[in-house]
């Protein structure tokens, strides 16, 4: 399929400064998880916007009426989503031209390229999808930084699995509170992947999990097992194996969400009313299931009292981020 052509109001001159907010366009373009450009497809569509040309990973639409950096839709399986310019084929002279701090580039098979970008900043991206699309977004909260929105993270040696990406990339993208030596109980702990990047930042890890941990997780002072499920732990057993007042929950177990959701009900209810925040990983397996995502959320805020946030990162494959925290 050939890309569409894009359109915007540029400035008369080629080297003009214009302001990035003045910018319009009815064009956008999408980063995404491959395999996720039908959904990302059907939230475009839900924001009124009409998709087009799409690759791995890529999506592009049009909206009925130009966009601006304020009004973009925010997407929850984008991990970018920039506003696309017309007649301009180089993101530096139009990063130079907007005043853009940061330039992201991606070729079609190549690793992205650029510095992370800080909330406010004005970020040009370039990607290569057969021509060059040149897009623009302002950095904010709740969106990685990270060039087209991955880190390219790679786990140490010392993590026993992947999950330990998943940790470090929510890290980067939400503000987890978490500082050294605070508590956290962490359901579905093992082989402890993400118990890893816990106790690197300092904290002490409870672990719920049945299944066995790595050798060298269990060897840590600052690591407590709890091998069962978390259904069946009583809320004072938290409260009594912690060695503090919990102040993070995080979530990864290989169920369905709505069954993952239920088993925690009594473990949120020991943990609530000192936590500060709770970060989960939804497993999807088939994304028809992204349609509960809405009463996911909800559950979730019921159950901790805090409003919630979803993402799906570079290391969720068929899955989905959701962070809650009572700063919302």
């Amino acid at each position: 399929m050939t890309p569409p052509p894009v359109a915007t109001s540029p400035p008369s001159s080629p080297s003009a400064v214009v302001d990035a907010d003045a910018l319009r366009s009815p064009f956008v373009f999408a980063l995404c998880q491959p395999g996720a450009e039908a959904v990302v497809r059907d939230e475009l569509a839900q924001h009124g916007l009409s998709p087009s040309f799409s690759a791995t990973g890529f999506v592009t639409a049009k909206a009925r009426e130009p966009l601006s950096l304020a009004t973009l839709p925010r997407l929850v399986f984008a991990r970018r989503l920039c506003l696309s310019l017309a007649d301009v084929d180089d993101g530096e002279l139009l990063a130079a031209r907007v005043r853009a701090r940061v330039h992201h580039e991606q070729a079609a098979s190549g690793e992205p390229r650029g510095a992370p970008a800080d909330d406010g900043d004005v970020v040009v991206t370039t990607v290569v999808r057969g021509r060059p699309f040149v897009g623009v977004h302002r950095q904010r909260p709740g969106l990685s930084r990270d060039p087209c929105g991955d880190a390219q993270l790679v786990v140490p040696e010392r993590a026993p699995s992947r999950a330990w990406l998943k940790f470090e990339e929510a890290a980067r993208v939400f503000a987890v509170p978490l500082v050294e030596g605070d508590t956290v109980v962490e359901i579905g702990c093992a082989p402890g992947g993400m118990t890893r990047a816990l106790l690197d930042r300092g904290a002490h890890v409870v672990g719920i999990d049945r299944n066995a941990m790595d050798p060298r997780i269990l060897a840590e002072p600052r690591f407590r097992h709890v091998q069962t499920s978390a259904r069946h732990v009583e809320p004072s057993l938290v409260r009594t194996v912690a060695p503090s007042p919990v102040r993070l929950l995080v979530v990864d177990v290989n169920l369905p969400p709505r069954s993952a959701l239920s088993a925690l009900n009594a473990v949120a209810g020991a943990v609530r009313g000192t936590l500060r925040g709770a970060l989960f990983t939804l497993k999807l397996g088939d994304y028809r299931l992204v349609a509960e995502l809405p009463q996911w959320r909800s559950r979730i805020e019921r159950m901790l009292r805090m409003p919630t946030q979803a993402t799906q990162l570079p290391s969720n494959r068929q899955e989905l981020t959701v962070f809650a925290t009572v700063d919302g």
